[in-house]
């Protein structure tokens, strides 16, 4: 499977206003000798939004970003920071305390507002966290910032095997617009929205509350639209921050034509880093895109292609390449929503798979296992029962997901 690691992204692309440092504190484990703190600092009036996992467990840090978002009308921010190796979740008043350390510490350094400093953490469950780590690794950061995407990437990973990196250029007003993302996610990934990082940047004169409705419209088709092993963590944060700095006239309405070429540019990239992280699934071999069609609603359809791409049983047949598409059949079953038994149209690769309730006639098992022993599998439903249609996205489960999950802590 291409996992396509460098994404054409140049490392050092400049994002007039944002600073990037990153430095080896401590809370990875020493032999890792990589990089595991990153902060990233915007300059003053940079506008933020942010979607988060929907856990019951949340982590610290995403209590205190979620508090800062609704803290303010008009949120903005001067800093982030995010830490791989401990992911601050259900540590109790300890873990709260550790994030009002450290962004206090960071507010003062850098003279500005507590709710202006954001934090992200992933990493192990459970575990304390000890601010004086993040603190001396604030303190020993390079006052030279390089402003090197790659590296801020490759910081934040965990159990990743690669970074994720995109970007993108459009116009607004025909002023050239930035989008830079990162990301970072392996494996506990599941909607709302996974054990997942994300932080995306640009320079589009945009305020807060216009940023928030674009993201969490993006947010749906791409990171809620994927799965590795249907788990969602306690970590999952996306902030989406603009500089304001590019010379187009202010967006005032999300529904403006201007904004049209910046709205798929960031569709496309938020795709992108989704693709990147299913791509890099812990243990996947194989990229897996689910379509559903023929659904009673656009949340049935998402139910269903959700109910095939975490179906253990799916996901090992098209590990072993085996065109077992009775499985797609219980999955479909099992979703609780809507399909008629007489007119699903089940389709691997091109070939049609079930057609009048049964078996299709010509169906060949060949040519699906054919197209099963690709490194790209498109799985396609049509469930019978009306118009709407949604489209998920996963990997398979191999043996060596079991191996990474099992090894995680040793």
């Amino acid at each position: 499977m291409n996992k396509n690691k460098s994404n054409e992204v140049e490392s050092t692309n400049n994002l007039d206003g944002i600073k990037l440092s990153t430095i080896f504190s401590g809370i990875k484990k020493p032999f890792k000798n990589k990089d595991d703190l990153l902060l990233i600092q915007l300059d003053e009036g940079s506008a933020i939004a942010g979607v988060f996992t929907k856990s019951l467990t949340a982590s610290a840090p995403v209590i205190h970003s979620k508090n800062n978002l609704i803290s303010s009308e008009k949120p903005s921010v001067r800093a982030i920071i995010v830490n791989s190796g401990n992911a601050n979740a259900f540590t109790g008043h300890l873990g709260e305390k550790t994030v009002d350390i450290v962004t206090d510490f960071l507010s003062n350094k850098i003279n500005c507002n507590p709710h202006e400093v954001f934090m992200a953490s992933t990493g192990v469950i459970g575990e304390v966290l000890n601010p004086e780590l993040i603190i001396n690794g604030l303190k020993g950061m390079n006052s030279n910032h390089e402003t090197n995407w790659l590296k801020a990437a490759d910081t934040i990973r965990t159990t990743d095997t690669f970074s994720k990196i995109s970007s993108r250029k459009c116009l607004i007003d025909d002023v050239e617009v930035d989008i830079i993302g990162i990301a970072k996610g392996s494996g506990m990934i599941a909607p709302n929205m996974a054990t997942m990082l994300g932080f995306i940047f640009t320079n589009a004169n945009i305020s807060s509350d216009i940023l928030q409705q674009l993201l969490q419209k993006a947010n749906e088709k791409s990171f809620n639209s994927i799965t590795v092993d249907s788990d969602t963590s306690t970590s999952d944060t996306v902030l989406f921050a603009s500089t304001r700095k590019a010379k187009h006239h202010q967006i005032k309405n999300v529904s403006e034509k201007r904004l049209n070429n910046f709205k798929e540019n960031l569709n496309s990239l938020m795709l992108d880093l989704a693709k990147l992280i299913v791509k890099d699934g812990e243990g996947a071999s194989k990229f897996i895109t689910i379509n559903i069609s023929g659904a009673s609603s656009k949340k049935a359809a998402q139910k269903i292609g959700f109910s095939i791409a975490n179906s253990p049983l799916v996901k090992t047949a098209i590990a072993g390449e085996d065109a077992n598409w009775g499985r797609i059949i219980m999955a479909i079953g099992k979703s609780g929503e809507r399909a008629d038994r007489d007119k699903i149209k089940i389709y691997i690769g091109d070939e049609l798979v079930t057609n009048n309730g049964m078996k299709a006639e010509n169906y060949s098992e060949i040519i699906a296992t054919k197209h099963l022993q690709e490194k790209e599998i498109i799985i396609s439903a049509d469930v019978g029962v009306g118009k709407s249609r949604a489209t998920v996205y996963t990997c398979d489960l191999t043996h060596e997901y079991i191996s990474i999950n099992a090894d995680y802590r040793s």
